[in-house]
């Protein structure tokens, strides 16, 4: 074989060769193309941008040079391989849906993937309808509903909130509205999901129900709710954000925005003729009582349970006030911690608060507990009542009322005149002589052995105190007081471990009442000037917490354990401190 004449000079043939093996190389390195599905979208819709990779190139593309003008909502890849006359040829493709971020003749850049990179593209993303609500019959609108435009200062109003999608929308996003007020409490007490038709369209419906609180009067303004889905793709259940792999990934998608038009509400203050303690605006309370019936009985120093229930229509549990109950001279109380409950629902909220008391008197007598009325402002006929337990008598009776009398000294000594008893009568009449010697011995041989007793006893007695002091009886009064102060701490040095600053302020609260249960302190700074100076300082630091817009953690350093291991220490400083000085606002 025969090779051309200029083969026969080397540098030719070097030539040659170089060319070979960049050819072969740029077929190893593969080919890396891009595609749009569209040219021209509006700013409320999506395009598809597909990266096709031919040959050996393992490498990833750099999507992070579309960051600046798309946001990918998302992707898909696929792989294929095939085999013709012996040559194998891979390729492999990544599938993005792209939505801009701005408008105009954008540019998409070429798009790095290894050592190769794509073709820049063009694309033109025209105005889009923006943020608006629709109306019936639009593809996405939103109705917001007031159970009152006009409310009185912490009454609580429900806003419905309904959210109307047409067939092939899928929602992503749904705000909560917000306040412009400081103070206001937007609380979601229920949701639900169905299908309805508007102006002759059909429409999958979300439904929420919001509790709204005011605390500051004024003119509250509720902002627009804020929307945000997609459509044109295969349908689904409604917040399905999960795209399928299976599905056509080239399907271009709708962006849809929707804002709902805001709501204003006339928040009154408290009227000037509810002159009680405690403001409650509510549709409707009621005062429930269990454990005590008009007339009881009672042993003295046996403990009896009071439960009262307070349920209010439109107030939470931690609006509900604590129940005053004053008691006769003579009977204790030791209250347990109360119970709080909200019971939510489409209609609102319903909030209990449930007291358990333990009641003892330590004398016998009648005594009568007072009526207990809780005012409070009926919202629906707009005036003041109040609820209302009415008076209860307790006659406690003696300890030891229900053991037989013994029998009187008349009776095992002697009999009623003219009355005479059988063994009497056979008896024979002893001699009142003393004379006999044998009976002046008898009486000093008992004389004798009934000082030695004396004596024997007395020193047994003084033996076993030295031994082993025998702890006094306790009284079950006391015995229950103790053992609601301990579960107090316990609370409060839970509250402390989590860092709960609200359920620190109950078990404080809680503690203070055990104390002082004649005459509870009603808030943190009146339980500090009953305390001794450092744990005074623990309870005004906590306080400072819900005065201040810091958020201030100093309050956890306290171990509240010192309240157990001091606890003789600490009440006596605490009943030495009041005595010695009585705060101007107990």
């Amino acid at each position: 074989m025969q090779f051309p004449s200029f083969l026969r000079y080397p540098l030719y043939r070097f030539v040659i060769l170089t060319l070979l093996l960049l050819a072969g190389s740029s077929s190893a390195l593969g080919e890396v193309s891009a595609r749009l599905s569209r040219s021209a979208i509006s700013a409320d819709e999506t395009v598809s941008l597909t990266i096709q990779i031919k040959g050996e190139n393992e490498a990833k593309p750099n999507l992070s040079v579309l960051d600046t003008q798309f946001e990918i909502l998302g992707r898909s890849q696929q792989q294929s391989i095939s085999v013709i006359n012996g040559n194998v040829s891979r390729s492999r493709g990544l599938n993005l849906t792209l939505l801009p971020k701005t408008t105009g003749n954008l540019e998409i850049p070429p798009i790095p993937v290894g050592k190769e990179a794509t073709a820049p593209l063009r694309l033109q993303v025209n105005e889009g309808m923006g943020e608006s609500n629709g109306v019936p019959g639009s593809d996405v609108f939103i109705e917001l509903e007031l159970s009152e435009t006009s409310a009185y200062l912490q009454q609580e109003i429900v806003l419905t909130l309904r959210l109307f999608m047409g067939e092939g929308v899928r929602g992503e996003q749904l705000s909560d509205p917000k306040s412009n007020l400081p103070d206001t409490v937007i609380q979601r007490i229920s949701e639900t999901q169905y299908k309805t038709q508007r102006a002759g369209e059909n429409y999958q419906v979300v439904e929420r129900r919001y509790a709204v609180f005011a605390y500051q009067s004024g003119q509250l303004k509720l902002d627009g709710v804020r929307f945000s889905g997609r459509g044109g793709g295969r349908g689904g259940s409604i917040y399905d954000l999960l795209n399928s792999p299976f599905g056509n990934q080239k399907v271009d998608r709708h962006i849809y925005r929707a804002v709902s038009d805001a709501v204003n509400i006339d928040i009154k203050p408290i009227p000037a003729n509810f002159n009680a303690r405690h403001w409650l605006p509510a549709r409707n309370l009621q005062l429930v009582e269990t454990g005590l019936t008009q007339n009881n009985q009672q042993i003295a120093g046996k403990p009896l349970t009071r439960t009262i229930m307070l349920f209010a229509d439109g107030l939470t549990s931690a609006q509900l006030p604590a129940i005053d109950m004053s008691l006769p001279e003579g009977v204790k109380q030791y209250p347990d911690r109360p119970e709080m409950k909200d019971n939510l629902s489409g209609a609102g909220i319903t909030g209990s608060r449930q007291n358990k008391v333990t009641l003892v008197a330590a004398n016998p007598g009648d005594y009568e507990l007072p009526a207990i009325e809780v005012p409070w402002w009926n919202t629906e006929t707009d005036r003041m009542e109040t609820a209302r337990l009415p008076a209860r008598n307790i006659e406690v009776l003696g300890g030891t009322a229900l053991v037989p009398p013994p029998l009187s000294k008349r009776s095992g000594s002697s009999t009623t005149a003219g009355e005479t008893t059988p063994a009497a009568a056979n008896l024979p009449v002893a001699s009142e002589s003393t004379d006999n010697p044998l009976t002046h011995w008898l009486i000093w041989v008992l004389a004798l052995g009934w000082i030695t007793t004396l004596v024997v006893w007395r020193m047994s007695r003084h033996r076993s105190k030295q031994q082993a002091a025998v702890p006094a009886a306790i009284d079950p009064a006391e015995a229950v007081r103790r053992q609601s102060i301990e579960q107090a701490i316990e609370t409060l040095e839970g509250a402390y471990h989590e860092q709960d600053r609200d359920a620190a302020r109950d078990a404080w609260l809680r503690w203070g009442e055990l104390r002082w249960p004649e005459k509870a302190p009603g808030n943190l700074n009146r339980l500090s000037h009953r305390c001794p100076k450092r744990v005074a300082e623990a309870i005004l630091a906590l306080d400072l917490t819900f005065y201040s817009q810091d958020e201030r953690s100093n309050w956890v350093k306290f171990d509240p354990s010192v309240l157990r291991k001091k606890s003789v220490l600490s009440t006596n400083m605490i009943r030495e401190q009041q005595t010695a000085l009585t705060p101007l606002n107990p």
